[in-house]
């Protein structure tokens, strides 16, 4: 047994993580076009390019999806990318809507995400997010496109981030030429020792950053990016970045600088067995064809008793020797057909898809796939085997409600900022609610309320707040006191509103925060 000193663990990391981050995020990409020729050559090509170690190289290369060539039976599942639809269509189809005590900030906010088609943006970080990892929102004011702020989703690959004692240092967003891949665009976001969030703009080519001061590589730099000039630096009155960095919540630390690893991490050995099954049940069902043996008697013969009818590339149909015993037509033509253990077969694929779809943390019902287990029609039926996809549903949301109050916070700052007004804190105003899910039903909900409440674990108040997404504070507290005088003996007297007289409102109607009463930073 050898012992390894776990204190020297960054020595390790510093070699690996960037490679395998990048090799990672590669990978992933060539998996989620669910094209077999970009897959194909990921792993006959570009794999080498990624490890200098042979047998890395070599371990990748000798994967099925890598062993593809003309001819050979070949069906690519692409277990990958439905997995990923699922996730999204779970997470991010129902929408949100910001609803919080002060209307006039999210009548702002809901007519800003309609506007900006910030529900599409949602979709594709959450896209992002489970396929590839983590990614970032960038805010900016680009007063020749809009006169408000515009939010753009950064893809991971063309993101860097950039770390100090644990905390992020800088960004870099890469654009890359078109024309010329070598060329790039570079915005990078840092601090300035005031702490006031920066922006500089700067080419990159071949690993170099190119000296601003020779105007003829500037001219062909800008030339290729199809630009007059560069964006002016600036330096912001902000003391956060304007990129909202989203970390995937399935996070690893294998990585160098904490970067988050997507959803169907480590999927790629149980997409290759799929594969191979897939195309070995192919391969098995087309050897399996029927098979016609054919007596050399039957056979029509030229004067030089070359066989005239009988294709020899079929081969469906094999030649006999003659019968020996004269009249037995029997021995003449024979067909048969091959035993295909497709039972086998199929049971291998459905164990692989479970295996692969429980790894995501859904339920197979969730990406449409009632195959693989019992059906049963009842809603109660349908809500267990949901509840595996709801758990995963829940944790993703925990986190995507604070990336989006953090992304429409900094949205009305930087709104504030392009109209001249003072930059306050808004994010104790902004409440993110998603919107309820297929599943579970109203009526699942409403019976679990009323067991909450019965049993002593919610108020009757909160229960009717969370029955009705979307109630004000006030609508709720007239629909609780309402209840309440429903429900009071005969003879007791209640105000034209339904509160009773002896008792005082739990709630102050003109009580409401408002933008003016922020104190200013």
């Amino acid at each position: 047994m050898y012992s390894f000193n776990l204190k020297q663990k960054e020595v390790l990391d510093n070699i690996r993580s960037p490679i395998i981050y990048n090799y990672n995020l590669a990978q992933n990409l060539a998996l989620l076009s669910n094209d077999v020729s970009v897959i194909r050559r990921f792993f006959q090509v570009e794999i080498p390019k990624f490890f200098k170690d042979t047998w890395l190289a070599m371990e990748g290369k000798d994967m099925f999806m890598g062993q593809y060539i003309p001819g050979q039976a070949f069906c690519y599942f692409g277990i990958i990318p439905m997995i990923v639809q699922g996730k999204v269509n779970l997470v991010a189809s129902a929408g949100f809507n910001c609803r919080s005590d002060d209307k006039e900030v999210d009548d702002v906010l809901n007519k800003f995400k309609e506007e900006a088609n910030l529900q599409e943006k949602f979709i594709k970080g959450a896209y992002w997010e489970s396929g590839i990892g983590d990614f970032a929102y960038r805010l900016s004011y680009q007063p020749d496109i809009s006169d408000k702020p515009i939010i753009d989703v950064i893809e991971p690959q063309y993101l860097e981030i950039n770390y100090s004692d644990d905390k992020i240092k800088s960004f870099v967003i890469r654009k890359v030429s078109h024309e010329d891949p070598s060329y790039e665009l570079r915005e990078i976001h840092y601090k300035n020792e005031a702490g006031f969030a920066c922006i500089d703009y700067l080419f990159h080519i071949d690993n170099h950053y190119v000296d601003m001061s020779d105007e003829s590589l500037v001219k062909e730099c800008l030339k290729k990016f199809n630009m007059k000039k560069l964006p002016k630096n600036v330096v912001l009155p902000f003391r956060d970045f304007l990129i909202i960095y989203k970390q995937n919540a399935n996070c690893n630390m294998l990585y160098k600088g904490q970067r988050g690893v997507p959803d169907t991490q480590g999927l790629v050995s149980i997409e290759d067995a799929l594969t191979e099954s897939i195309s070995d049940l192919i391969d098995a069902i087309r050897k399996g064809g029927l098979k016609e043996y054919v007596s050399d008697e039957l056979i029509p013969q030229d004067p030089e008793g070359k066989q005239m009818w009988i294709n020899p590339f079929n081969k469906r149909i094999i030649t006999t020797k003659g019968s020996s015993t004269p009249g037995d037509s029997k021995n003449l033509w024979q067909v048969t057909q091959g035993d295909i253990k497709w039972e086998s077969y199929t049971r291998t694929i459905q164990n692989l898809m479970s295996v692969a779809i429980n790894k995501a943390g859904l339920a197979p019902t969730t990406l449409g796939l009632t195959g693989l287990e019992s059906i049963n029609s009842s809603a109660e039926a349908q809500d267990a085997r949901e509840k595996t996809s709801m758990r995963t549903r829940d944790v993703a949301l925990e986190s995507w409600s604070v990336t989006l109050k953090d992304l429409l916070n900094r949205y009305l700052q930087v709104k504030d900022y392009i109209e001249g007004r003072s930059i306050v804190d808004y994010s104790s105003l902004i409440n993110i609610t998603f919107n309820e899910y297929t599943n579970p039903t109203l009526e699942n909900i409403t019976n679990v309320l009323a067991r909450q409440v019965q049993t002593g674990l919610k108020s009757q108040l909160t229960a009717i707040k969370e029955l009705n997404k979307g109630m004000s504070e006030e609508q709720a507290v007239a629909e609780y006191e309402q209840i309440k005088a429903e429900n009071l003996p005969m003879g007791q007297q209640t105000s034209d509103d339904g509160i009773n007289q002896n008792q005082q409102p739990l709630f102050n109607k003109n009580q409401r925060i408002t933008l003016t009463q922020i104190p200013v930073n």
